[in-house]
């Protein structure tokens, strides 16, 4: 039986690093055959051309066609908001196989312009199937985002009981942070503007395998939903930290309830106030938050769903 060929479309070197958790679903003995097209760049010399030629949206088509035709893929997969220029909607239209567009962010009716095209949309926040409804999309799905096992996983090393929170500095966050009794250890660009007693911060970015390292040297570990892009989905976080060893501590947004028992798996919360009595108060076994998402929520379980939705 041969292999499905997928070919991964998205944004190399990205924050969230979904392109490259996608890449990483390929393996040896995977039942699938991956590839990888950036739209940003693919290799140093993409990255200087686009910076010197005088139409760098019609050069990205012309390789993105040429990576199509060589690889010949049956399902190419966008993952990330794209709006397409016409120069990417005309390659997509000239191609014969499926295309499943994987949306993490807001959306507006930009999005139709591709409509035609897109043989499935998905979406990280359930909320966002109604949006699409509104615009008239049909061919929709949900799809919460995932974790790479690669790099988080659980090692058999003594946890630290304080609060950890990895992320980026911003004003709803540190509104939150402030709020809660409890002393943590932050990391993130930023965080320099917070003066919380007793806590230790580290203003500064760290890699995702330091993240990975800390996530497995902590009993919890502090989710706060970016407002910005999210309204009840899940962001990665939600599935890195449990695959980790550790509790998942977070604000409650609706999806969590798709992923977890709420009451027994993880610890929810809408006041930062009650953190410290709900800390205190619940027994939580964190290895089964940790088997569920290994089971469920890889990206290669997320490329399954849409394989089996597609082919």
């Amino acid at each position: 039986m041969s292999k499905h060929k997928i070919l991964v479309i998205g944004k190399r070197g990205g924050i969230l690093q979904w392109y490259e958790n996608l890449l990483a679903i390929q393996k040896p003995h995977s039942p699938y055959q991956i590839q990888g097209f950036a739209l940003n760049h693919n290799n140093s010399q993409e990255r200087f051309l686009k910076k010197i030629l005088p139409n760098k949206d019609r050069y990205t088509a012309n390789l993105l066609k040429k990576k199509i035709q060589q690889f010949q893929p049956d399902l190419i997969l966008i993952a990330d908001l794209f709006y397409f220029n016409d120069y990417l909607l005309q390659v997509f239209s000239e191609y014969s196989g499926k295309i499943a567009h994987w949306i993490g962010d807001f959306f507006d009716h930009r999005l139709l312009k591709s409509k035609d095209i897109i043989d499935l949309y998905c979406f990280t926040d359930s909320s966002f199937l109604d949006d699409a409804a509104n615009l008239g999309l049909t061919q929709t799905t949900y799809l919460p985002l995932a974790y790479n096992p690669d790099i988080f996983f659980n090692e058999t090393t003594e946890k630290n009981d304080r609060l950890l929170f990895v992320g980026a500095w911003s004003p709803d966050r540190q509104q939150l942070l402030e709020q809660i009794p409890l002393p943590m250890s932050i990391y993130g660009k930023g965080w320099d503007k917070l003066n919380k007693p007793n806590s230790t911060i580290y203003p500064q970015n760290i890699s995702l395998e330091k993240v990975a390292e800390l996530y497995r040297q902590h009993h919890y570990v502090l989710n706060v939903i970016n407002k910005s892009n999210i309204r009840q989905g899940m962001n990665m976080r939600c599935f890195e930290a449990p695959a980790c060893g550790c509790i998942l501590v977070s604000e409650y947004v609706k999806d969590l309830e798709f992923a977890f028992d709420v009451q027994k798996e993880i610890i929810c919360f809408t006041d930062p106030s009650e953190l410290q009595r709900k800390l205190n108060e619940t027994i939580i076994n964190p290895l089964e938050a940790m088997n569920k998402v290994q089971q469920h929520h890889t990206y290669k379980n997320r490329l399954e769903t849409i394989i089996d939705t597609l082919l």
